[in-house]
């Protein structure tokens, strides 16, 4: 279980949070939205343990997190195949079952041929879905998502998240997603948390039973999720 208890955390005389508490439901897709600058990333950086609260405490089930950025942040100077080995290297001693979960893992989002392809090659979609990959790749509990869908042509950006529905489906874990869309949120979570501005805390949640594969923005409850959803963000 993923949860914080009485977490105060500030950057000088900035205080993000001030005995904030929250539950992350297991293996469920937990999304965050607030205002700019209230503190989601900071929340994204004490799970992940790059920082650490003044005080309280954050329960973690397992230290083993991935992390999916806005930037694909590849490494340029080696092969697609290479980047992914790279993260699997440290969880994996056998090359020969490193090479095997890159293959299967490189079909499943449509790029088994271009293992031998370095990151400047490739197209803004390619680099999206390799990194997807590269996040559920490594054998985590928990998958830290820091508005991974931004700045993506709408087509594209379908494409994706379907993709990450799809890879999340077949091998479940707890995701904890920040976003700044509310389309993308009703599209994409289980939770959604609503926060204030800092320091932060949970003003409402939203929990959307529907299964993925019947949502559409069109839909009655989805509508009524979003109308709840403005409303909520008009106090911020």
């Amino acid at each position: 279980m993923l949860s914080f208890k009485n977490v105060t955390f500030s950057y000088g005389t900035n205080k993000i949070l001030d005995k904030f508490n929250i539950q992350f439901k297991d293996n469920k897709i937990n999304c965050i939205i607030g205002p700019s600058a209230a503190g989601k990333s900071t929340l994204l950086n004490l799970i992940s343990g790059t920082i650490t609260p003044q005080s309280g405490y954050i329960n973690k089930t397992s230290n083993k997190i991935s992390y999916l950025f806005q930037e694909e942040r590849l490494i340029n100077e080696i092969t697609v195949f290479k980047n992914l080995d790279l993260i699997l290297k440290g969880v994996y001693q056998d090359q020969n079952k490193r090479t095997s979960l890159i293959q299967q893992g490189l079909r499943e989002v449509e790029l088994e041929n271009i293992g031998s392809w370095y990151p400047d090659q490739l197209s803004g979609s390619m680099k999206r879905r390799l990194s997807l990959l590269r996040a559920f790749l490594y054998p985590s509990q928990t998958l830290l998502m820091d508005e991974p869908f931004t700045g993506l042509d709408i087509n594209i950006k379908r494409n994706v998240i379907n993709l990450f529905l799809r890879l999340w489906k077949k091998d479940k874990r707890t995701v904890v997603f920040v976003s700044h869309d509310l389309d993308e949120s009703l599209t994409v979570a289980n939770y959604i948390y609503v926060m204030s501005h800092k320091p932060m805390q949970v003003m409402d949640t939203i929990n959307i039973k529907m299964e993925h594969k019947k949502r559409t923005l069109y839909d009655k409850q989805i509508i009524a999720f979003k109308k709840q959803l403005i409303n909520l963000t008009k106090k911020w």
